[in-house]
Parts: C-alpha cells; sequence; structure tokens
C-alpha cells in the first residue's frame, strides 16, 4: 500500500519553485489586476450607481440607527414605568419621592425626553421636567388638561402603549413626539404615563451630514408631511391645528427641490433599485437623486427617511474613477516588473530553506547546513528561526534517541500514559454571575474574572494542585497527579479554607468601595478517576475523567441550592473528609449536613461544610 502511494505521488507532473514563483506570480499580476482594470473600466456608470446606493443605504442604515436611538429606549422605559405603577412599585401619592427621583434619573439619561408624566383617570397628574439643565417637579397648567385628556382617551382605546401625532413648536422650532403608556390594573385603566420627545440630535445629524458629506437627509411624517429637515428652523411657516390632528409643516412649506420627486416627478432609478438595500423608492431628474425607505415603528402612520444627491457630484466621482485606472495600468506594468525580480529572489532564498528541511526530515541534523541571511526582514527572521532550531535539534539529539524518534515519525503514533489513580477533585464558582455580568462591558467581565482566578489560582498552585481549566466563571483543579500526593485530600482542604478566607477578605473591600461582594461555591471530592494524556492524536490535554469529577461538581451544585448568604461556602464529601483527617492540625473546621442524593450517582453522599478559622 505504502509502495503504490509513493508511486502515485511520484506519478505527478510538478512545477519548479523557480516557475511557480517566477512565471505564476508574474501571471497571477497580469490576471488579476489587469482584468479587475479592465472591468473597472468597462462598469465605470454601474459601478458609481452601486457606490451610490451603498453610500445612501449606509447613510439611510445611521440616519434610521439615530431614530431607533432616541426613540426606543424611550418606549421600553415608559412601558417598564408603566408596569411599575400598575403593580404599586411606583405611586404618585404614597411613593411620591421615589417616583420623583426614578422620572429625574430617566430624565438624566435621556436628554430627548423633555418631561416625564403620570396621569391619573381623575387628571391628578405628577410631572417632572427639565428646567435650565435641571430636573424638577413642576405644578399642573390649566392649558395641559385637554393634552392629558386626549393621552387618557388614547389609551382607553387602543388599550397598549402609543406614539400620540406629532406637534410641531414654533417657540423651540422642532416637532414634539409623544409617547403614551397606559397604566393598568385587571381590566380597569388607572392612568397614563407620558413622555414628551423632540429629535435634536437627529436634526443636529442631518444639519452635520448636508455640511460634510454633500448629501442631504430628511424624515417625513405620513408621506407629506416634514418631521426633520436641516432648513426647517430657518423656514417660516404657520401652524394652526388641534391635539389629535397633525400639525407638521408640508413638504411644499420647506425649500427643497428633490420633494418635487417625491410626487411621483422625474424618473425611477433602477440602477439604484437595485443596488441599496432596504429601499423603498429611488427616483432622479436632471439635477437630483432622491431614495427613500419607508419605516412602521412608530405609530400608526408611515416615517419616510431620504436622502438626496447633486448628479453633477456623480459625474465628478465617474471622472476621478477613469483617471485612477490610467494610473492603474501604469502601475501594473511596473508591479509586474518588480514582481518578476521579486519573484526570483524569493525562489533562491526559499531554495536554501528547502534543502536544509530536507536534511531536517531525515534527521540529519549534523549536516543540515545553515541557512544565510537575507536583506527581506521576513526571510531573515525565518533563517534566523531555522538556524536556532538546527542547534536546537543538536542538543535534544543528544538527550533522545535517533532511531526511536525515526520509528515514531514513521508509524505516527503518540506516546500514551493512562493510570487510574485516586485523587482529590475541586470545583469553584460564582454565585449568580450571569446576573452580575448583564450590566457590565465585556472589559469589565473579562478584568474580573481575572483578578478572581487569580486569588483562586494562587492557594490552589500553593498546595501543589494542578488548575485542569477554566469554564466560564468556574474552576475546576485536582491534587494527586502527576507526581504521588499521600496527602491530597488534606491539600486540597488547606487550599479551601484560604480561598474562603480571601474571599470574606476580598469581599470586605469590595463592601468598603461600593461593588458587589462576590459569593463562592466550593466543592471537593476525594475518588478514582483516570488521569493522563486524554486527547486527539494532534492535541491531547493532561486531564482527568471519571465519576468521581462528576460528584465533585454535583456537590458544587449542591451549595446553589442552600439558601445561605456566606460570601464562600465550601462543602466536602466524606470521602474527603476521611481521607484528610490523618492531618492532626488544621485551620478549618468540618460541620456535619447529613448524606445527600447526588443527582445521576445511586446511593447518597456525606456532606460537610469547612469554615475556616479566624
Amino acid at each position: 500500500m505504502l509502495d503504490k502511494n509513493h508511486v502515485t505521488s511520484a506519478g505527478r507532473t510538478k512545477a519548479s519553485l523557480t516557475t511557480v514563483l517566477v512565471g505564476g506570480v508574474t501571471l497571477l499580476i497580469l490576471l488579476a489586476v489587469g482584468s479587475v482594470l479592465w472591468l473597472t473600466l468597462s462598469s465605470a456608470s454601474r459601478n458609481t450607481f452601486e457606490l451610490l446606493g451603498q453610500r445612501a443605504t449606509a447613510t439611510l442604515d445611521v440616519l434610521e440607527s439615530q431614530i431607533d436611538g432616541q426613540l426606543l429606549s424611550v418606549m421600553g422605559g415608559v412601558g417598564e414605568f408603566s408596569r411599575q405603577f400598575a403593580d404599586g412599585r411606583l405611586d404618585m401619592n404614597s411613593k411620591r419621592t421615589k417616583t420623583i427621583d426614578v422620572f429625574s434619573g430617566f430624565l438624566a439619561s435621556h436628554p430627548q425626553v423633555t418631561a416625564m408624566l403620570y396621569v391619573q383617570t381623575d387628571l391628578e397628574s405628577l410631572v417632572v421636567s427639565r428646567v435650565e439643565g435641571f430636573t424638577i417637579e413642576i405644578p399642573s397648567t390649566p392649558g395641559s388638561l385637554a393634552r392629558r385628556q386626549f393621552a387618557l382617551d388614547g389609551a382607553a382605546a387602543s388599550g397598549k402603549p402609543f406614539w400620540a401625532p406629532p406637534i410641531w413648536v414654533t417657540e423651540v422650532g422642532e416637532a414634539v413626539l409623544t409617547y403614551i403608556a397606559p397604566v393598568q390594573r385587571g381590566d380597569e385603566l388607572i392612568g397614563v404615563v407620558i413622555a414628551p420627545v423632540v429629535l435634536s440630535r437627529v436634526a443636529e445629524f442631518l444639519l452635520e451630514l448636508e455640511n460634510k458629506s454633500n448629501l442631504s437627509a430628511f424624515i417625513l411624517h405620513d408621506q407629506d408631511r416634514v418631521l426633520s429637515h436641516p432648513r426647517m428652523k430657518d423656514t417660516d411657516f404657520q401652524i394652526t391645528a388641534s391635539v389629535a390632528e397633525n400639525p407638521l409643516p408640508r413638504i411644499e412649506d420647506i425649500p427643497e427641490p428633490a420633494f418635487d420627486l417625491l410626487a411621483g416627478g422625474g424618473e425611477e432609478s433602477s440602477f439604484l433599485l437595485s443596488y441599496a438595500k432596504n429601499v423603498t423608492d429611488a427616483r432622479s431628474d436632471d439635477t437630483t437623486i432622491i431614495i427613500t425607505r419607508d419605516i412602521e415603528k412608530f405609530g400608526p402612520s408611515v416615517w419616510t427617511i431620504g436622502v438626496t444627491l447633486q448628479r453633477a457630484i456623480v459625474g465628478r466621482e465617474v471622472d476621478r474613477l477613469i483617471n485612477t485606472s490610467i494610473i492603474g495600468v501604469s502601475i501594473l506594468v511596473l508591479a509586474v516588473l518588480l514582481g518578476f525580480v521579486f519573484a526570483r529572489h524569493l525562489n533562491h532564498q526559499i531554495g536554501r530553506l528547502v534543502s536544509a528541511a530536507a536534511a531536517l526530515t531525515r534527521l540529519d541534523v549534523a549536516t543540515a547546513p545553515e541557512v544565510p541571511d537575507s536583506r527581506i526582514s521576513e526571510l531573515s527572521e525565518a533563517s534566523k528561526a531555522f538556524n536556532r532550531m538546527i542547534a536546537a535539534l543538536r542538543l535534544f539529539e543528544v538527550y533522545v534517541p535517533k532511531q526511536l524518534v525515526l520509528r515514531m515519525m514513521q508509524g505516527g503514533k503518540a506516546v500514551e500514559a493512562i493510570e487510574e489513580r485516586e485523587l482529590t477533585i475541586m470545583f469553584t464558582d460564582i454565585r449568580g454571575f450571569s446576573t452580575i455580568a448583564e450590566n457590565m462591558e465585556a472589559s469589565e467581565i473579562a478584568d474580573l474574572l481575572n483578578t478572581h482566578f487569580d486569588m483562586l489560582a494562587e492557594p490552589i498552585e500553593a498546595e501543589g494542585g494542578t488548575v485542569d481549566k477554566y469554564i466560564g466563571d468556574a474552576i475546576m483543579a485536582f491534587w494527586g497527579a502527576p507526581e504521588d500526593m499521600p496527602d491530597h485530600a488534606a491539600r486540597a482542604l488547606r487550599a479551601a479554607a484560604e480561598i474562603q478566607s480571601r474571599v470574606r477578605t476580598d469581599n470586605e473591600r469590595r463592601r468598603k468601595s461600593g461593588d458587589t461582594p462576590l459569593a463562592i461555591r466550593v466543592g471537593i471530592h476525594t475518588g478514582p478517576v483516570v488521569v493522563g494524556n486524554i486527547g486527539s492524536r494532534n492535541r491531547i490535554n493532561y486531564t482527568i475523567v471519571g465519576d468521581a469529577v462528576n460528584i465533585a461538581s454535583r456537590i458544587d451544585s449542591i451549595a446553589k441550592e442552600m439558601a445561605t448568604n456566606e460570601d464562600c461556602i465550601v462543602l466536602v464529601s466524606g470521602d474527603a473528609r476521611e481521607h484528610a483527617t490523618s492531618e492532626p492540625e488544621h485551620s478549618y473546621a468540618l460541620e456535619p449536613l447529613g448524606a445527600r442524593e447526588i443527582r445521576g450517582q445511586e446511593g447518597t453522599v456525606s456532606i460537610f461544610r469547612l469554615d475556616a478559622k479566624s
């Protein structure tokens, strides 16, 4: 079989390194770069529209993200407040101070919200507003009763949170959107939570986009009403409407010529519709291109976000593309010449590496030639590394029988060392870690775990234990291998006592600094396991497997079921305690907790609680 494979491999046509590097690299440069340049020149118009579509899509994505960032968090917060009023956690009478503080905190973190209101069905209200940068409670005014009654009527009719029609406030030159969430106890409406919202940051984004990117973007409400546009504050228009109507400026009130295309003017741009994603319409005339997207997230009326571009800008893009392509052809010719010279140099240097590697495959270390240095830094480093490897192998050859290594290489087998031993296994983890990590950044979680693992691993290793692995917030460690340890259980219990002491000290520091203390669980068991190199042929781990490992893990889990506020609870099996009692003096006490059933195991296991002496 080996002979047949050898013949098959030898019979294949093989190219020399010179041919691959010199001819192959040069040909690839010609084909790849030349093809790209040719396709670029032949499809300049199509590529321009594709780039334009992607640019418009990206702009619409960012604009939609800006809107979502301003409004979705408000919807979530107001919805939560309505639930808290419904179940009594918030109340405008008995818990008025708490409610004001909660509203003030929400306003502080949501600058787009101008005020927070809770209105009962009898129109009794609690209003917290932002005045000159400060959040304060303000009294109700007679003029606001109609708007609050409108909110109550709408909540009673819909039975669920809703966005009221936007209102244009001439004094501030902005549209105000109002989110209303009903507060219900059972089927009874007891009030509403109201949050007026302005889109100041979105308007600033639109103005910045127009000034810096030659793009004009806008937001329409119900197709023909303008919710936000860069030039709205500079336009005079009169708005008169009741609360229930839509008192926003119409598109004809804003000096934007591109709005003429929204009524079906110009022609549909099939190129842009093909290359722009999530686009509702794309139209153009002799001077302007307009691209729009409809969104239906904030009330029954459709919002239309759009972007306009000038066709003159597109023409300049085409000219730049052609000039760049001409330069690219010149660079291609130069690249081919340089690639030819460079490939010949690489071929010469790599050939030397191949010659030296061929000698090493035969373990002919003594006669393997050293690879000369190169002016190319990577090849120079490779040469130095190869020469250091040759020197190291020459030392290695003194201690390892050459023929044995050759037989292992030919057979392709790894040395396996598996045996059964009685060991002591420890599992640790952090109670409620998922809850703790919910409000933390990824870097903060990593820092917390690294500090925690350092604190626990040090006493484990100080007692001769082996940290087998880290599993999320958990540690698995064992004593008694690879070297024999007659007192492996005693060592594990001493390490656990030290861990408990350190956790208590660290939690005292955490409480003083205002940080959340960590509740640690530790499970210890002694029993027979299989230990050794376990894994695949290409990668092995020195680890342990067996029922004793599972029992130690289950004992750690038992601590989760115990209602305790201890900083660190350590549970020890009867087998581990019995094995460790040969030590006359120790720094811990063991309290019997009785026999417990272990999930997945027959019978019961005696459990003891360890308490480190102060």
